[in-house]
């Protein structure tokens, strides 16, 4: 048998035992390159992934709000901005799109802290899809879902998203972004409470999706010390909302302490959904301590005065 009947016994025997999974793979193979033809050829010019839900019904909401339609591309377009500004390191053009609220909140009107915290997040090639999450008044709030760009990186598995929660706020024709489940400042107007110690008066509150901060002047009208919290007990402070109270969640590891005869800004925290519907009604300062000198050694029987006080905040 010469060389060439050799050769060509053989090649039959190979098709004969693996043509089958040779067609199933050339087959594979078509179909991979045709999909990835007709992607490329219908690549969407946006960073957003398409999605065959409907991304401007809140889920938090029953379905029952939605964006504005008239509002609706702007405020995609918006967001679209902002995800391009950060994904492609264009740091200062991103943060001139957040409000004055949040760059003051979140980031100290610094444009160092803003990139330190983008170049984390949002660092690599990235694509999205979102999810509006709630609507209150003018702000709409969306989820931000960010992914590896597979397209672009080469990458074939799975990876870890990255959620994040931004509100549009609609301000005229103006929209702004408040990020990392920020919302905005409420300004209150001559909220003031007082005893014979002390005078609280409430400034403001800073909203977040779950959480609020409340800022605080207190006074000091004595030539004491008093002590408001220090972790000494878990209900120190509290905020009344109907028929709860909720605990605030930054005096565990703070000493929150006015000298005599002083004024100084306080901030206290509590968990709090925005679009729970439930009203605030006042803070409790539960466990107020008035001190000839003060030291950490000091317990609560060492005062020389101990009362509760709480600020209404409806006049």
């Amino acid at each position: 048998m010469n060389v060439n009947s050799k050769i060509s016994i053989a090649v039959a025997r190979f098709f004969r035992r693996y043509g089958k999974l040779l067609i199933i793979v050339l087959a594979i193979w078509l179909i991979l390159v045709l999909i990835n033809t007709y992607l490329k050829n219908n690549k969407n010019e946006s960073n957003e992934i398409e999605s065959a839900y409907d991304p401007d019904i809140a889920i938090m909401d029953d379905g029952d709000i939605s964006v504005p339609e008239k509002y609706r591309a702007t405020v995609k377009s918006t967001i679209d901005n902002y995800f391009t500004f950060c994904n492609t390191e264009q740091y200062e053009n991103a943060y001139n799109m957040l409000s004055d609220d949040c760059k003051s909140f979140l980031y100290e009107n610094s444009l160092e802290n803003f990139e330190k915290y983008a170049k984390d997040f949002y660092s690599g090639n990235r694509k999205y899809y979102l999810q509006n999450y709630s609507n209150i008044d003018n702000k709409y709030i969306y989820e931000l879902h960010i992914l590896d760009d597979l397209e672009v990186t080469g990458g074939t598995e799975e990876n870890e998203e990255k959620v994040e929660k931004l509100t549009v706020i609609r301000e005229k024709s103006d929209y702004k972004i408040a990020n990392q489940g920020y919302i905005g400042n409420k300004k209150y107007n001559n909220i003031i409470a007082q005893t014979e110690e002390m005078v609280v008066t409430v400034i403001s509150k800073d909203i977040s999706y779950k959480k609020e901060a409340y800022n605080l002047k207190v006074t000091n009208k004595t030539d004491k010390y008093i002590l408001i919290a220090d972790g000494t007990y878990s209900d120190e402070v509290t905020l009344n909302i109907t028929d709860q109270k909720r605990k605030a969640t930054n005096t565990q590891n703070s000493t929150f302490l006015i000298a005599p005869n002083s004024t100084i800004s306080m901030m206290f925290i509590f968990d709090k959904f925005a679009d729970d519907g439930k009203e605030p009604t006042e803070i409790n300062f539960n466990d107020v301590r008035i001190y000839d000198q003060y030291n950490t050694k000091l317990k609560p029987e060492d005062a020389e005065n101990l009362f509760s006080f709480n600020i209404k905040l409806k006049n």
